[in-house]
């Protein structure tokens, strides 16, 4: 089943192999989403992404124009994943399945040299084939 992107909302989300990981990517404004514990499939079990994992944010941080594109009744809430050179890098959490959106850019800022290398090869071996 495809999914709808939680941005985008009408754009249907193109899944990805990352690794031995299926992610799933808005081809319009590039962002991921995570199901529950991909993130950590991607990345590692570093302390920030366990943090990222396991923090439910609070019901004040929900942004309602965005809906978890597996719980299309639940809206996703804001989730600093991070702070870098005096910038918050923000998440999107489903409280109901634990999936993670994180916006085209973001785990860039974020600066994760592992993610980047694997994210880095993917799209190397993507464009290579064009």
């Amino acid at each position: 089943m495809a999914l709808d992107c939680p941005r985008c909302h009408e754009v249907q989300l193109q899944e990805i192999e990352v690794g031995k990981v299926l992610l799933d990517r808005c081809p319009r404004c590039a962002g991921i989403w995570f199901d529950h514990d991909e993130v950590g499939g991607i990345i590692g079990r570093r302390d920030g992404i366990k943090k990222l994992e396991s923090i439910v944010p609070p019901p004040e941080r929900e942004i309602p124009s965005m809906s978890c594109p597996r719980c299309p009744d639940v809206s996703l809430r804001e989730l600093k994943y991070r702070e870098v050179a005096d910038r918050e890098i923000i998440a999107y959490r489903c409280v109901s399945c634990a999936g993670t959106w994180i916006d085209r850019g973001a785990l860039r800022e974020a600066e994760d040299p592992q993610l980047a290398k694997t994210l880095e090869h993917y799209f190397a071996a993507a464009f290579a084939d064009k």
